[in-house]
């Protein structure tokens, strides 16, 4: 979309039109222009240059001199859009700036792994809390704008193309069958987003799982923690599976009145490994825990 094409070319489209009009503002303009040019280009060589004068770089870090090139070539283009020859039109500068996000964040994700294997435990909770919640922002990014968007994007073709089909149609009046089809994209729509929505529930238990591991890890409110993330996890599975049957069952019963169906079949592969690692988790803690209490008897 739109929106999406400028927020992945954000900032650099706006800089190359910034450092554009200060070039052809004249000889000093032209110079600032340059050096700003190359200056922004220069920031993650800095970055670099700051982590390794702290003696806190790692092999991941030699990926930074690249993301410098990348940016010459980004901002370059952005300066002088006309120079890049797209199949597409008005696909140039998303391509740009997908293209450096997509190595910034590929740089992000190896750094924080590499991070991650050589951190402590405290460290590794910490890391995960922070993952977590990120997570669970994502999550709801998808409920409230991509399935939300899906839902008015639905119901604004199935009425743009039945307005073209010859039915009269404002908010104020309703056409024969055509309102069961709303129905049914906004029950779609509520079944999309339980899952998201269980999801954000199950991040909030597993970072109390992880509150009280960090605690204790042998004490009951752990164990107790646990099971209760194990038990959301099975009844969260089983309820996206049955709405899923059921919303898919509605519209067979009720296909003579619906202008659009949606059948889908449900496989949760990736749910069911997480819900069994959970489970066979779960049984070690507690395992755990009886190995514990015994020595302490002892």
């Amino acid at each position: 979309s739109g929106a999406f094409s400028a927020i992945v070319a954000f900032p650099f489209e706006q800089i190359g039109v910034l450092l554009r009009r200060l070039s052809l503002s004249g000889m000093i303009g032209n110079v600032i222009a340059f050096l700003i040019y190359f200056l922004v280009c220069l920031i993650p060589c800095f970055a670099y240059l700051m982590m390794k004068k702290k003696h806190r770089t790692c092999r991941e870090d030699f990926v930074l001199p690249a993301m410098s090139v990348m940016l010459l070539i980004v901002i370059y283009y952005m300066i002088n859009p006309g120079l890049l020859h797209v199949s597409v039109p008005g696909t140039g500068k998303w391509m740009l700036g997908a293209c450096f996000y997509s190595g910034l964040f590929g740089y992000l994700i190896l750094r924080v792994i590499s991070a991650a294997v050589s951190a402590d435990t405290k460290r590794l909770q910490k890391m995960i809390i922070v993952l977590l919640a990120g997570i669970n922002i994502a999550f709801i990014y998808a409920i409230c704008s991509q399935q939300f968007g899906s839902l008015l994007t639905s119901i604004m073709e199935l009425r743009n193309a039945n307005t073209a089909s010859g039915f009269e149609f404002d908010m104020g009046s309703t056409v024969s069958g055509l309102e069961f089809t709303y129905l049914l994209f906004v029950v779609q729509f509520l079944a999309d987003a339980l899952p998201y929505a269980l999801d954000i529930v199950i991040v909030f238990l597993a970072m109390q799982v992880i509150h009280e591991l960090e605690e204790d890890r042998y004490s009951d409110q752990a164990i107790h923690a646990t099971e209760k993330l194990a038990g959301f996890c099975v009844k969260a599975l089983k309820a996206t599976v049955v709405v899923s049957i059921a919303v898919n069952i509605l519209q067979l019963i009720y296909c003579d009145v619906f202008y659009q169906i949606n059948i889908t079949i449900t496989i949760p592969i990736v749910s069911i490994a997480f819900v069994l690692i959970i489970l066979l988790y779960t049984r070690y803690v507690r395992e755990d825990q009886k190995l514990k209490q015994e020595n302490d008897s002892f």
